[in-house]
C-alpha cells in the first residue's frame, strides 16, 4: 500500500518537538534534532514520567527498575551505543546495565540543548484538528500532561511534532491461568535475588516448596533460568549462603520450541580455511574469539548487489542456511546436553530460528541443575497442593511442589500508548495482541505516512541502537523539509507486507532484525555515507557499527567520538589475534562435570607413581573477591592406583577465577578450614599465541589454545602446561600437565579432561 499523502514544504521557522520518554531512544531522537541541524531548527521537549532518564537501563547499582543492574549487556560495547559517543576505554566489553545508563547520562552532558520535564507523564495526546488532510504537517499537536507526584491540574502544551519513544515494555504480562496461584508468582523484570521470590519479599517465613518454575523460552527466559540457578549453585558451594536449604532446590524452565543458545563471545574462525571442500570443514581447535556482535553483523555475509532484508518472512531455505550458520558457529546442534527440548536438527532446521543469549544456560542444563519441560502452562492447582500441569501435544506433564513461578512471558506494549486517541491508533492500525508488530508504520517502524508529524523511535522489538538513531535522523530530516526523505516516505509501500506478516507462522522472532539491511536502508535514506577503508573506499565490508555512519556536516566533537569508536574496535580485532577473550571463552566452556585421567611419574622411590581415573567439577558461584568476574569451586574425586596395585579415594579442590580487565584466569588453592574459601594463588595462566610453524603437534594434529604458567612454592617449581581444544564455542577437550620439582619432590602429572 503505497502512501498517497502529499507532503507540503515546511516554514522555515523553528518547530517544536514533543518526545514522550527519556530512554535510549528518547534520548537520541532529542540529541539529533538539537544537534545535526542548524540551530534553531528544532525546540525540543521530553517528558519523561519517573524521576530518572534511561528508561529500562537503571543509572545507579541499586536501582529498582526493569533491569537488574548487575546483568550485563548481551551485545557489545560497540553496538550498545550511539555514533557520537564512544565508551571509555576502560569500560568492558559487555558493560553490566547500569553503566549503560551511565552512559547515557554522559550523553546527555555531552550533547544539551533540549528540555527534560522528569517526573511528568502524558496522559493524553491530541492530533491537529486538521491531521485527516493533506496538511497534516501544518497543525499543532496539544500535548495534556501532569507531575507524577502532584495533584495539580493537567497542563497543556502545543508542539508541531510529537516523537513516541516509550518503547514495548508496557507492562508485565501475567497469565490468568496463574492469578491466584498459592505460591509467589513474579515477574522476571521485578527479579533480583532468589530468596526475595521464594519469600514473596518476606511475606512468607519459608517458602512451601522446592521447585521454582519459570516459564519462558525467548531472551528472558533464558536470562532468568540462568541467574537463578547461579544463585542457588553459589549458594550450595560458597561460604556463605544467601538461601537456606539451597541445595534442596531444583529449576524448571517450561519452554514451548528449541531454541539457540548464543555465548557472549563467538569463534570468528570456527573451520580450518580451505583446508577440504566445504562439506568438509575441519573443525578449528584454536579460533580466535570476538563479542558475537562483532562476529554475526558483517556487511560481508551479505551476497553482492543491493542489500536486501533478511528477516520478516523466513523461509525454509533461508531457515536452513541461519540454522546451519549458528550451527557451525557454536560447534553443536546442542542435541548432547542432557535434553533433545533444546536440540536444532531434523525438521526443525526447515523453521525460523528462535535465538537466545547466555555465556551458562546450556552448561547448567548439560549439569542437570536447569531441567527444560516442553510444553504450556494450561492449568494451576489453587487449592494449596502448589502443582502447575504443562501440556505439548496432548501430553500432559505436572509440576508438583512449586516455591515460585518466574514469568518470563514478556509485555503489553499497549500501557505505552494509552496517550493516543483511538482514532489516530485505528489509522496506525494497531492490534494489541500482535507482539511483535503492534503497529502499522512506514520506513522501518518510524512514521505512518497518514499522520507524518507523529513519529516513533525504538518502537519495535529488541531495538539497536543504531537504528534508533537512524530513526531520530530520518524524522528530523522529514520534519525540516529534506525532499529526498518525504520522497523515501511517499514512495514506502511496506504496510501491506507488514499487515501481512502480523498472523505468517513464519514470521521472524525479531522482525526487524536485519541489522546491516536496516542501517544501509536509512543511510540511503538519510543521505550518509558509511565509512570504509582509506585504502579501499569503494568496499563493503567490516562490522555494522554506528560510528561508521555518521553525517559529513557532523561537528568536530562528533567526529572525534566516532573516531575514538572505530579505533577501539580496530583494537579489538587487533587484540583477539593475539588471544585476548581466549581466557574468557575457556572459563565459561569449564562450567560442569569432566571425565579425568591423570598419570603421575615420579623419579622418586619415596614419591609413588601411578593413575587416577575420577571426576572433575566446576561448580560456579559468585567471586568471593569484588576484583574478579567469574569464579568456580572445582572440586574432583575417584581413585588413585598406584604402580604397586595400592587403590585408595582421592580428592582435592581449587578455586579458578576469571578477571575481565586483565583478561586472566587463575588457580587458587582453597582453605582447609571449609574446604570453600580462597587461600593463596596457586598460579597464573598465560596464554601462548601461537606461530604459524607451531600449529601441529608432532602427530600431525593441528594443536588448541596453550597455556603455560611457573609457581614457586617454598622450595618446590612447579611448572604448568595446558592445552585446551574448541570445537566452536566449548572447550572438548583439553590437558594440563604439571613437572614439579624441589629438595624432596621430582615428578610429572599429566591430566586429560574430557566431556
Amino acid at each position: 500500500m503505497r502512501a498517497s499523502h502529499t507532503l507540503f514544504k515546511m516554514s522555515t521557522r523553528t518547530k517544536t518537538v514533543c518526545v514522550i520518554g527519556a530512554g535510549p531512544s528518547g534520548l537520541v531522537a532529542a540529541k539529533t534534532l538539537t544537534h545535526d541541524h542548524p540551530k534553531g531548527t528544532f525546540d525540543v521537549t521530553i517528558f519523561e514520567q519517573s524521576q530518572r532518564i534511561g528508561g529500562l537501563w537503571p543509572t545507579t547499582r541499586d536501582d529498582d527498575g526493569l533491569l537488574n543492574p548487575d546483568m550485563c549487556t548481551n551485545q557489545s560495547r560497540h553496538t550498545v551505543s550511539f555514533s557520537d559517543l564512544a565508551w571509555s576505554a576502560s569500560s568492558p566489553a559487555f558493560p553490566k546495565a547500569w553503566q549503560v545508563g551511565k552512559y547515557l547520562e554522559d550523553y546527555i552532558k555531552r550533547y544539551p540543548g533540549y528540555s527534560i520535564k522528569m517526573g511528568v507523564k502524558v496522559v493524553k495526546v491530541e492530533p491537529p484538528y486538521n491531521w485527516q488532510t493533506t496538511s497534516a504537517m501544518s497543525g499543532k499537536w496539544n500535548v495534556h500532561a501532569q507531575h507524577t507526584e502532584s495533584t495539580e491540574s493537567l497542563q497543556v502544551y502545543e508542539f508541531d511534532q510529537v516523537i513516541v519513544a516509550t518503547g514495548f515494555f508496557g507492562k508485565p504480562k501475567i497469565p490468568d491461568t496463574l492469578a491466584n496461584f498459592p505460591a509467589p508468582v513474579w515477574h522476571s523484570s521485578n527479579l533480583r535475588d532468589v530468596n526475595s521470590a521464594l519469600t514473596d519479599n518476606g511475606r512468607l517465613s519459608s517458602p512451601k516448596g522446592k521447585n521454582i518454575v519459570v516459564v519462558g523460552g525467548q531472551m528472558s527466559g533464558v536470562e532468568t533460568a540462568a541467574a537463578i540457578a547461579l544463585q542457588v549453585s553459589s549458594s550450595v558451594n560458597s561460604t556463605e549462603s544467601s538461601i537456606s536449604n539451597a541445595k534442596e532446590y531444583k529449576i524448571y524452565n517450561v519452554i514451548q520450541q528449541p531454541f539457540w543458545v548464543m555465548t557472549l563471545t563467538l569463534p570468528n574462525n570456527p573451520n580450518i580455511d580451505g583446508a577440504k571442500p566445504e562439506a568438509e570443514k575441519i573443525t578449528n581447535p584454536a579460533p580466535t574469539f570476538l563479542p558475537l556482535d562483532l562476529v554475526m553483523y558483517n556487511l560481508g555475509w551479505k551476497p553482492p548487489g543491493p542489500i536486501k532484508n533478511s528477516s520478516g518472512h523466513i523461509s525454509p531455505e533461508m531457515a536452513k542456511t541461519t540454522n546451519g550458520f549458528l550451527n557451525n558457529y557454536l560447534g553443536a546442534d546442542q542435541s548432547g546436553i542432557g535434553t533433545d527440548h533444546l536440540a536444532i536438527a531434523g525438521d526443525i532446521r526447515s523453521e525460523p530460528p528462535r535465538l537466545t543469549v547466555s555465556d551458562n544456560y546450556v552448561e547448567f542444563v548439560r549439569a542437570g541443575d536447569i531441567k527444560t519441560i516442553r510444553g504450556k502452562v494450561i492449568s494451576a492447582d489453587l487449592n494449596q497442593s502448589n502443582s502447575i500441569t504443562v501440556e505439548e501435544n496432548g501430553n500432559q506433564q505436572v509440576i508438583n511442589d512449586v516455591a515460585a513461578v518466574i514469568l518470563a512471558t514478556g509485555f503489553d506494549a499497549s500501557p505505552s500508548l494509552d496517550f493516543l486517541p483511538k482514532e489516530i491508533l485505528q489509522h496506525l492500525s494497531f492490534d494489541e495482541s500482535s507482539s511483535k508488530l503492534p503497529l502499522a508504520l512506514n520506513v522501518h517502524s518510524t512514521v505512518n505516512a497518514k499522520i507524518p508529524s507523529l513519529g516513533f523511535v525504538g518502537f519495535y522489538r529488541s531495538p539497536y541502537w543504531g537504528v534508533m538513531e537512524m530513526q531520530a535522523r530520518f524524522l528530523g530530516k522529514l520534519w525540516s523539509g529534506d525532499v529526498h526523505a518525504q520522497k523515501t516516505l511517499e514512495l514506502d509501500d511496506s504496510l501491506d507486507e507488514l499487515l501481512q506478516l502480523r498472523t505468517d507462522p513464519r514470521l521472524a522472532q525479531f522482525p526487524m532484525g536485519d541489522y546491516a539491511y536496516l542501517m544501509e536502508s536509512f543511510a540511503t535514506a538519510v543521505g550518509i555515507k558509511r565509512q570504509e577503508p582509506k585504502d579501499d573506499p569503494g568496499a563493503r565490508t567490516g562490522i555494522v557499527l554506528p560510528s561508521r555512519y555518521i553525517y559529513s556536516h557532523a561537528s568536530p566533537s562528533q567526529k572525534e567520538q566516532a573516531a575514538l569508536a572505530l579505533s577501539a574496535i580496530s583494537s579489538t580485532f587487533d587484540s583477539s589475534t593475539r588471544g585476548t577473550f581466549v581466557s574468557k571463552a575457556i572459563f565459561r566452556s569449564l562450567h560442569g562435570t569432566w571425565r579425568l585421567s591423570r598419570s603421575l611419574r615420579s623419579s622418586l622411590s619415596t614419591f609413588p607413581s601411578g593413575t587416577f581415573t575420577g571426576t572433575a567439577k566446576f561448580l560456579p558461584r559468585f567471586p568471593t573477591t569484588p576484583s574478579f568476574d567469574s569464579e568456580y569451586l572445582y572440586i574432583e574425586e575417584g581413585d588413585f592406583v598406584t604402580d604397586t596395585g595400592m587403590t585408595f579415594k582421592a580428592s582435592r579442590r581449587y578455586v579458578y577465577r576469571y578477571r575481565e580487565d586483565t583478561d586472566t584466569l587463575s588457580v587458587w588453592f582453597v582453605k582447609t578450614d571449609d574446604n570453600l574459601g580462597v587461600d593463596y594463588l596457586f598460579h597464573e595462566m598465560e596464554i601462548i599465541i601461537p606461530e604459524v610453524q607451531d600449529k601441529m603437534d608432532g602427530h600431525g594434529k593441528i594443536k588448541g589454545w596453550r597455556a603455560k604458567s611457573s609457581h614457586l612454592c617454598i622450595a618446590d617449581t612447579y611448572d604448568v602446561e595446558y592445552e585446551f581444544r574448541f570445537k566452536g564455542v566449548n572447550v572438548e577437550e583439553w590437558r594440563q600437565e604439571y613437572s614439579v620439582k624441589g629438595p624432596n619432590k621430582d615428578y610429572r602429572i599429566k591430566n586429560e579432561y574430557r566431556r
